[in-house]
């Protein structure tokens, strides 16, 4: 019996799913178009009909889990009338947590590959780490405009820096020490706390 073609959809749904099976089970090395053709068992002709090199599926994967990411991040950034307080941001930061242990695996070995392509490196910035700036951006203007965040604050900057703090200490901590999306929170909760409001939790009332 002559086997059914596949969809574009399947064969994009395939490559991407080879991707990220290659990358966690066996590191980045193993991730090229011959190796992703083999797991995902599809053509040349139908790899690059889907994508034009393994840099789009990277890409592909990086927007879809930042979405994810954005979109359970907590109210503090998905909510343009929620004005934050110090108690919103630990359970804020364990949503988000909670979200990304669902892709370490798959971050971290990503992360690793992508420090040494300058091309990836951007990649990285420009799809994992800049939209996250960007909502928590626009998340201190609306606080320092409601009282809540010091005015002296630079929205940009300030953003920024969390952001890298959040990624670094999610793929260190979550990644490579496996502590609990809890814990993650307990450790840079008040990193973000002190530098949005000035303030830092005691231990009884993280």
């Amino acid at each position: 019996m002559k086997a059914q073609r596949k969809s574009g959809v399947e064969t994009r749904e395939l490559i991407l799913g080879a991707v990220k099976t290659l990358m966690v089970e066996h590191g980045p090395d193993a991730v090229n178009v011959a190796s992703v053709m083999r797991q995902a068992g599809v053509s040349r002709t139908a790899f690059y009909r889907q994508f034009d090199s393994i840099h789009g599926v990277y890409a592909e994967i990086l927007l879809g889990i930042q979405g994810e990411l954005l979109t359970e991040s907590g109210e503090w950034v998905t909510d343009p009338d929620a004005v934050g307080s110090p108690a919103d941001v630990r359970p804020n930061l364990e949503r988000y947590a909670r979200s990304l242990a669902k892709h370490i695996d798959l971050l971290v070995p990503l992360n690793d590959a992508f420090g040494s392509d300058p091309r990836l490196r951007k990649l990285w910035r420009e799809s994992f780490i800049q939209p996250f700036a960007d909502a928590s951006e626009a998340s201190i203007i609306r606080d320092q405009a409601a009282g809540a965040v010091s005015p002296n604050l630079d929205p940009a900057s300030t953003a920024l820096m969390l952001t890298f703090l959040g990624e670094i200490a999610s793929l260190e901590l979550m990644g490579r020490q496996h502590v609990s999306p809890g814990r993650y929170a307990d450790i840079v909760g008040p990193f973000w706390t002190n530098v949005l409001f000035g303030t830092v939790p005691d231990d009884n009332n993280p």
